[in-house]
């Protein structure tokens, strides 16, 4: 919950510094409710990116969001289909991963509640981050620039992520091709630069179990 109310701070901060009103960045915490979607969208809505490159790549940022819906796809299977689209718009990274290692104690019938409790609070403290940013640079003065907090953050999570596996090559390759692409037209480069980020480990992975499979 920490995590995500920071990250909603970013979030709130960096939808007002790219020209956003507060209306329509409320608007945006409440429907779209994904920090990585709505900040990979952000600089392509400010440079005039044509709509389908900026759905495009909100798509290749929440893919992961296909494998969470295969996991839980038993649990929830039996609800409401309007309670099972509520619980899909409200899944987190880490409230999934708390439901995966609790959820085996659990008989079904008790996993939505279980899903839910661990989810709900996680999307409070998004809301109430993304408030506070969007408070804090609609009431500071029009000259403070407040974009370096969310610049600050990112490189502290991805400092954090460089402990897993295949992290390294994958940072390596994915700043590359976005410093490559920077002048290219509709920020295309970062585009690129995220679907490497998702190719390369893929591809580390495989050649890995080859690896091991051989010997």
């Amino acid at each position: 919950m920490l995590s995500t109310f920071v990250w909603g701070i970013i979030a709130g901060v960096a939808m007002l510094q790219s020209g956003m009103t507060v209306a329509q960045a409320i608007g945006m915490t409440l429907l779209v409710f994904s920090g990585t979607a709505q900040l990979a969208a952000l600089p392509l809505m400010v440079s005039g990116a044509s709509l389908a490159l900026i759905a495009l790549t909100t798509l290749l940022t929440s893919l992961r969001f296909l494998i969470y819906s295969a996991s839980v796809s038993h649990d929830l299977s039996r609800l409401r289909p309007g309670l099972r689209s509520f619980a899909g718009y409200l899944t987190t990274d880490s409230g999934l991963a708390v439901f995966q290692m609790l959820r085996a104690a659990e008989r079904r019938a008790q996993r939505t509640a279980l899903y839910l409790g661990l989810n709900v609070p996680v999307w409070i403290s998004w809301q109430i981050g993304s408030f506070l940013g969007i408070a804090a640079v609609a009431l500071s003065p029009p000259e403070r620039d407040l974009a370096y907090l969310g610049t600050l953050a990112v490189l502290a999570m991805i400092a954090q992520a460089m402990r897993s596996r295949f992290a390294w090559p994958t940072a390596a390759v994915a700043a590359f091709v976005s410093l490559l692409g920077t002048a290219w037209p509709y920020r295309s480069g970062m585009l690129l630069a995220i679907a490497c980020g998702v190719t390369v480990p893929i591809l580390l992975e495989r050649a890995a179990r080859a690896r091991a499979a051989g010997s």
